[in-house]
């Protein structure tokens, strides 16, 4: 039976409206992976991962505590070492993920389409959202929240001496920004809920732990306020942590889903056509 007129309207109505679609998603493409948006999110990562490194190699060999500690004192403060701080766990997680952000720059895929085929991408897209952001937002926020409140708690003041200024702030402040910078300059798939807030919480609870094996062992809490905690609010204080850490993971997806939400709704669109 042939088609009536008003059934191939609609059929070439249809093939325009997907021809226009694949030809927006072709334009988008072209503006993310090259030219200028491609060499800004490449910096960003090269610088990212160039700065947490150095910082890292900075912490490890060139900050040393006091000299002529009484050997009580001394174990207290290496038992643990750098790892036993969250801060420094954190500027390790950033520095893994701008890199293999960086080498998926390189050798990866950074178009606007579905479920990469590239195992970089897809790695460094789980490792974002999962580590990378809520982490440093944690981080980020607990640290100054209580600083300003009172510094002596988490970063007495002696530590000024030992402890540079630039490097407190790549820390404890840089790892939010360019944490920031990369959730607008990389198009992603956050992964399910269960797979996301699953691995945020397990770090986040494994820490828990960790810090309680180092006060075990050394005989100190990680860090001065927990001192003055009694049980029952240092119990509220790692469950607001753990929760803190959740948060941040949410709204890190939440601001994903805004800032690309046209191309999200594009590649939408080419899945109703295909399907």
């Amino acid at each position: 039976m042939t088609k009536s007129k008003k059934q191939l309207r609609e059929q070439h109505a249809a093939r325009e409206a997907a021809e226009a679609n694949t030809a927006r998603l072709e334009t988008c493409n072209d503006a993310y992976t090259s030219g200028a948006f491609h060499y800004l999110r490449f910096l960003v990562h090269l610088l990212a991962a160039a700065q947490f490194s150095y910082g890292i190699y900075y912490y490890l060999f060139k900050l040393y505590w006091p000299k002529g500690l009484h050997e009580e004192e001394e174990l207290k403060t290496r038992w643990g070492g750098k790892f036993k701080y969250l801060t420094f766990l954190d500027v390790v997680l950033q520095a893994i993920y701008h890199t293999v952000a960086l080498l998926n720059d390189l050798f990866g895929d950074n178009s606007v389409t579905g479920v990469s085929k590239s195992l970089l991408r897809r790695l460094r897209d789980y490792f974002f959202a999962t580590f990378a952001f809520p982490i440093a937002h944690n981080v980020a926020t607990s640290f100054w929240v209580i600083y300003l409140w009172d510094r002596e708690l988490i970063f007495p003041a002696e530590l000024d001496a030992i402890f540079p200024s630039w490097l407190n702030h790549v820390v404890h402040t840089n790892v939010a920004l360019l944490a920031i910078m990369d959730l607008f300059t990389c198009f992603r798939h956050y992964p399910s809920r269960l797979a996301g807030v699953t691995g945020n919480a397990a770090f986040m609870i494994l820490y828990v732990i960790w810090v309680h094996i180092v006060k075990y062992f050394s005989g100190v809490w990680v860090y001065p306020l927990l001192e003055v905690l009694s049980m029952p609010l240092r119990f509220v204080m790692f469950g607001g942590l753990v929760g803190l850490s959740l948060v941040c993971y949410f709204v890190g997806e939440f601001i994903n889903n805004i800032v690309w939400a046209p191309e999200f709704k594009l590649l939408q669109q080419k899945k109703v056509k295909q399907g």
